[in-house]
């Protein structure tokens, strides 16, 4: 891919073919987080709290992979680039640790699916990061106008809805059909993670990276991470984004909760949840507009501000809600589609600062940061979620007390709501404007 393409040149076709992994990664990911969980403790017997302990731990192990996996790719020079390789790398382990997360013998005790479940996890989270970081670094730097980017970030993010939505009801309808959730994970899985290896390996031959890499990253691996944390910018946008989407994970391991229990309505589980990606998804253009029309700040802040006061709205909740219930799911989820199409658009921005300030391109430095960030959100969440429904006394299979549905609701409504206005003041003082971008390129020569 030639330089010019720094210059907002980038072709349909180009924006089109770096999204396409985004759908199978959105498919994989998306079923761990909604069906993982309930799995493990209604079909299989592990408890909530247990089950935390292996989100925890893998959010652990990726403190230290993300980062490091990021300073690899900025580092690695072979003859298909510095990131490309890395799809191939993946794209089979992610294939047969997926297919055996879904596949545990049911017949072991809890304390052996236990490790079971954490070896899975930790392995299969370890080969994500092989392909994942270095794929959004390339996003990173396939162009650096400050418009183009919210472009192929959106674009990206619809297709990661998409795969999203697939992911979140494929799993059902094969259970449905099968009338066993064991089987039906484990047939999704085995499909599911070798459409995975396919598009990995068709991304790395249709992709390509930009020819020149002028003054890579050469610092010591410490040394590289603080200076990324000594960017102020990096700092407050980190912090908003965890904030905020470790309020909006709450969504998928509790889903399950909220319907069975509070609605007792379990057949609305994957319409919601579908209601949620689709609000998601129509509302990337209009994001995408407004960030145009004032800043990409100002749009993210509209959202968070948005989806806060809607995440309140879960103490309406009661048997038979089903349609209140549809209603704000699709308006938290077009918070959600704000953060996850805005959020990376402005992480390249920040590069662009830190290449003026440091001379250096570290696009793998951030990325492999914000992909910790981001994968620790969720697992923040889920892990504060199983160790709340411990907490407030849930037991599997039967009628909850009150005081357990109002724990749900407050764990599914109040504390998301509080984290999205969190997120909206931290990120009020973002120094990097469209100005001051604009500045920078200048600055940089582009």
């Amino acid at each position: 891919m030639s330089g010019s393409n720094r210059q907002g040149s980038l072709s349909k076709l180009q924006i089109a073919t770096y999204a396409l992994p985004a759908f199978p990664a959105s498919l994989v990911l998306i079923t761990v987080a909604i069906y993982l969980p309930n799995f493990y403790t209604d079909d299989l017997g592990v408890t909530a709290g247990m089950l935390s302990w292996v989100f925890l731990f893998g959010r652990f192990w990726d403190a230290v992979t993300d980062p490091a996996m990021g300073y690899l790719s900025d580092k690695t020079r072979t003859r298909w680039g510095r990131r490309r390789p890395f799809l191939l790398v993946a794209c089979i382990p992610v294939w047969i640790t997926f297919y055996l997360i879904w596949s545990p013998d049911p017949n072991q005790t809890p304390g052996m699916l236990f490790i079971y479940l954490l070896i899975c996890y930790l392995t299969l989270y370890t080969f994500w990061t092989v392909f994942w970081v270095p794929y959004q670094s390339l996003g990173m730097e396939l162009t650096s106008d400050y418009n183009e980017r919210t472009v192929l970030f959106a674009v990206r993010q619809i297709a990661y809805v998409l795969g999203t939505v697939a992911g979140m009801m494929i799993p059902a309808y094969l259970a449905t059909r099968l009338g066993s959730r064991l089987q039906a994970y484990s047939v999704f899985s085995a499909f599911a993670g070798g459409f995975v290896a396919i598009i990995l390996i068709v991304a790395f031959f249709r992709l390509r990276e930009r020819e020149e890499i002028e003054h890579t990253a050469s610092y010591p691996f410490l040394e590289d991470l603080k200076i990324t944390f000594k960017n102020k910018a990096f700092v407050i946008l980190v912090l908003a984004y965890l904030s905020s989407v470790v309020g909006s994970s709450f969504i998928a391991p509790l889903s399950l909760y909220i319907a069975k229990y509070v609605i007792e309505a379990e057949w609305v589980m994957r319409y919601v949840v579908l209601v949620y990606m689709t609000g998601s998804l129509v509302s990337i253009p209009f994001w995408a507009w407004l960030a145009g029309r004032t800043t990409k700040v100002v749009a993210w802040q509209v959202a968070l501000v948005i989806g806060g006061v809607a995440y309140f709205g879960a103490f309406l909740y009661e048997e038979g809600t089903w349609l209140i219930w549809m209603i704000f799911a699709f308006i938290v989820g077009t918070t959600f589609g704000c953060t996850t199409a805005i959020g990376p658009a402005i992480i390249a921005d920040v590069i662009d600062q830190d290449e003026l300030q440091t001379g250096k391109r570290r696009e793998g430095a951030f990325v492999g940061i914000q992909s910790f960030v981001d994968k620790a959100a969720v697992g923040l969440a889920i892990f504060i979620g199983l160790q709340g429904l411990e907490a407030i006394g849930y037991v599997p299979n039967v009628d909850q007390t009150p005081q357990v549905i109002s724990g749900l609701l407050f764990l599914y409504g109040m504390l998301p709501g509080v984290l999205q206005l969190v997120a909206a003041v931290i990120i009020y003082n973002f120094p990097i404007t469209p100005e001051v971008h604009r500045k920078i390129r200048e600055q940089l020569g582009r």
